[in-house]
């Protein structure tokens, strides 16, 4: 079964009940079961009125009940863990869930408003419970998927720690509580999958059709899922003890609603995209972050926002930030012509006779006479250019990737990189000119451009997980085809790294939004690579109308002003914009081929906050 969302479910309430389901029969509350036992069906039926808070099964077929005023009723469960029921119900506890082990025997957990009482649980497990009630939060649910060990979930008021559990259900449990939701209750059907349910939304993966279809009879009802149990043998039981609560819309679900006039989910199954991640910046805050899908098609790892993506092209808009914290710092100015600070000499197309320097200004607005990949055919010509270019292939496995300067001499997979056009003539979108600055950059520093903006500019952002390194050590998603197959070698490799070798994640690239964002409406410096004055010429127009240095903007000289860069290897996509004056941005990174699937994201991100 695939995944789905209860909001996609007309409401169901007069449907006929599915196989064996029943439904509650003139009660306050009502509930489904299927697969259980006549008394425990009947059981449901008595105690479903009084609001049922907790239903659970041992995993040799006992079960147990119990209501939010204190009646229980207990059948095959050990008799430690009912004699213990007993007595926290006389004393008036109230009870929030009953967990067994899938090891069985004496194995148990009871938790309570007050504390927890269990037997034979994972050491950490018991740790994190009592943790949570010692910082003064009550654990309303602890689950067990069925594989046993030292895997469990444990869910408290405003919080929730899962261990050993499935990757994309722990990617729905991050996914449900960013839309300010609290996860409620997390359940496991023994042949496998997953229900994740926080107030009034839910998940689910691999769950019986009948069961997924009543839970959404009881959402279509307004009704909110409180107990999700799933019997050893595969039946099932829902109840409720009450309407689902009014909350504040939730724009996560919007923006995964109103992706290309479909759901998110089925936008990349089109684009045959893997993996997807998204982080918002509201109020220059993360306002949410959320992984979908997987980091290489068919495995076992889900995609989350602290998964490092190929950020391609958006490489260049980081890179400089390195070049103005270069000039900041007592390097060459914008104004200087790069060539002396390169150690080597810039060919130049007979036909380029201009004296006029290709600055770096000119490189980092593309207007240095630097042609990219792809638009210098014909050779030896100054104009008419093919189209298309400005990026690099990268290199595959079985490649031997070149030093950089092998790359500016065309001894790589690229041609040589030489002065095409007149300097600040026209605008050609080119990689090589970020090359050129990277050169610039390691000559100046003596270290790597990935050296450089570790301690200059990532260290400072609290951007731990960007690195320009070919193959640096974070969790890294895979590229994919434009038919979903993983590509050769899972990765190319980008030794033009100022132009196309940035890893990064979603939430480093909101951080550095958000600083962006900071420094550029500040009355004055604040704590960064980049003083006020360096971030405002970073973001204002330069040789190239519509862009600053390395960004693209939109909007200048009203509230929707923005920057933005977008960035497209092979096998990868990526798109962040940022508004200083809204406060706000976002970031998108994708393990697919299309950019268009980013490109409908970034659409919904803005419809949804109103944002130009």
């Amino acid at each position: 079964m695939e995944r789905r969302r209860f909001l996609a479910l007309a409401g169901a309430a007069g449907l006929a009940a599915a196989g064996s389901a029943s439904p509650a029969l003139a009660a306050s509350y009502p509930f489904y079961d299927a697969g259980v036992t006549a008394e425990a069906h009947a059981k449901l039926g008595e105690l479903a009125p009084y609001g049922v808070t907790a239903f659970a099964f041992t995993p040799s077929g006992g079960w147990v009940i119990v209501t939010q005023d204190g009646r229980y009723f207990a059948r095959g469960i050990p008799d430690a863990c009912f004699t213990e029921l007993g007595a926290l119900s006389k004393a008036g506890r109230r009870i929030h869930c009953l967990a067994f082990p899938p090891e069985g025997g004496d194995h148990w957990v009871i938790t309570t408003d007050k504390g927890v009482s269990a037997r034979g649980l994972p050491a950490a497990c018991l740790d994190r419970i009592k943790s949570y009630y010692a910082a003064g939060q009550q654990v309303v649910d602890v689950a067990f998927p069925p594989a046993g060990g030292d895997r469990w979930v444990v869910t408290a008021a405003n919080a929730f720690y899962a261990k050993g559990v499935d990757d994309e259900c722990y990617q729905m449990m991050r996914n449900l509580t960013q839309g300010g939701r609290k996860l409620t209750r997390v359940a496991f059907p023994k042949a496998g999958g997953w229900v994740v349910v926080a107030q009034d939304e839910y998940f689910a993966r691999g769950v019986p059709d009948a069961c997924f279809t009543r839970m959404g009879t009881l959402a279509g009802g307004g009704w909110q899922v409180h107990t999700v149990a799933f019997a050893p043998g595969g039946g099932w039981v829902l109840s409720t003890r009450g309407k689902a609560p009014a909350l504040p819309a939730d724009k996560v679900r919007q923006v995964e609603n109103k992706v290309g006039g479909a759901t998110l989910w089925q936008r990349m199954s089109a684009y045959h995209t893997p993996g997807v991640t998204v982080a918002v910046v509201v109020g220059n805050k993360i306002a949410w972050s959320t992984g979908y899908g997987r980091l290489e098609a068919g495995g076992a790892a889900a995609a989350h926002p602290e998964s490092a993506f190929q950020a391609a092209s958006i490489s260049k808009a980081v890179t400089a930030l390195g070049v103005l914290r270069l000039a900041q710092t007592g390097g060459p100015a914008l104004s200087a012509d790069v060539r002396p600070h390169l150690g080597w000499t810039l060919p130049q197309r007979d036909c380029v006779t201009s004296t006029a320097a290709p600055t770096i200004d000119r490189l980092l607005a593309h207007r240095a006479g630097v042609v990219g990949r792809g638009s210098t055919s014909p050779i030896g010509a100054c104009s008419g250019f093919a189209s298309g270019g400005g990026g690099f292939a990268g290199y595959g496995p079985d490649a031997t990737v070149p030093t950089l300067l092998q790359v500016m001499n065309g001894e790589g997979n690229s041609p040589k990189i030489e002065l095409t056009t007149t300097p600040g003539a026209e605008y050609h979108y080119s990689g090589a000119g970020f090359v050129l600055l990277q050169r610039m950059l390691e000559q100046r520093t003596g270290g790597t451009l990935a050296d450089y903006m570790q301690k200059e500019v990532f260290a400072p952002l609290g951007m731990t997980t960007s690195s320009y390194a070919l193959t640096p050590a974070f969790e890294l998603a895979s590229g994919h085809t434009a038919t979903g197959a993983v590509i050769p070698g899972k990765r190319n490799r980008y030794p033009e790294s100022a132009a196309a070798g940035l890893y990064t994640n979603v939430l480093d690239l909101c951080r550095l939004v958000s600083w962006l964002n900071r420094a550029y409406t500040a009355s004055g410096d604040i704590a960064g690579p980049l003083s006020r004055a360096s971030v405002r010429t970073l973001l204002s127009e330069g040789p190239q109308p519509g862009m600053g240095r390395g960004l693209f903007l939109a909007g200048a000289g009203t509230d929707g002003f923005s920057y933005s860069h977008d960035g497209s290897n092979y096998g990868f996509r990526s798109l962040f914009q940022g508004y200083p004056k809204l406060g706000a941005g976002f970031a998108v990174l994708a393990n697919g081929s299309d950019a268009g699937l980013v490109n409908e994201i970034a659409a919904a991100i803005k419809k949804v906050y109103g944002w130009p």
